[in-house]
């Protein structure tokens, strides 16, 4: 059922044998349609979604990732491909959840507690590799994570929304509270 599948040996041959891509793409937040030069590096799936990371020249950016379900279309454009000498993908994944690394920030221990069934799932399939989880008591599991805070590790916290308490950082605390209130309100009005 994955939109945009079709495209994925296509876009895998364009890795392997180093094309520039001229692609045309719709992100989901804009109406208009963005024309993009593209030096595909790697693949990923993350969430049931395709993601394309590559060079994009205009935005001089090497890990520039695309959702694969948001190509309207692409071809080649006959340029020369721009290697990639800056990221490491073997490795470039192992401190985030999903697939957006912030351009700043940093590393952060976030700590979690989660409850009940929630913990007893959270225990047996981690949210991350760095996961450390401690039993605080028969019901409440402990859990550390290292990794940066993005979009996803929200959304998967928001996910266990009355389940979970977050213990730090209180930058992220405030973040979720902030959404979570936000959301009330939005019930509340309509």
């Amino acid at each position: 059922y994955l939109k945009g599948i079709e495209n994925l040996g296509e876009l895998y041959n364009s890795i392997r044998y180093q094309k520039v891509l001229n692609i045309r793409y719709k992100p989901f937040e804009h109406e208009e349609i963005s024309v993009i030069t593209f030096h595909p590096y790697f693949l990923k799936q993350y969430n049931n979604r395709w993601f394309v990371f590559g060079y994009n020249p205009d935005q001089n950016m090497y890990n520039w990732n695309l959702a694969i379900d948001r190509i309207i279309d692409f071809k080649e454009k006959k340029v020369k491909y721009q290697k990639n000498t800056e990221i490491n993908w073997s490795t470039y994944f192992e401190d985030i959840v999903g697939v957006t690394k912030p351009n700043k920030g940093e590393i952060e221990t976030v700590k979690l507690e989660f409850f009940g069934k929630t913990a007893k799932y959270i225990f047996s399939k981690p949210i991350h590799e760095s996961q450390v989880e401690k039993w605080i008591n028969k019901e409440t599991l402990s859990v550390t994570l290292k990794v940066y805070i993005n979009f996803e590790l929200e959304r998967t916290i928001l996910s266990y929304s009355d389940s979970v308490r977050i213990i730090s950082p209180k930058s992220l605390q405030d973040s979720m509270y902030n959404k979570l209130k936000s959301a009330i309100k939005t019930v509340i009005v309509n």
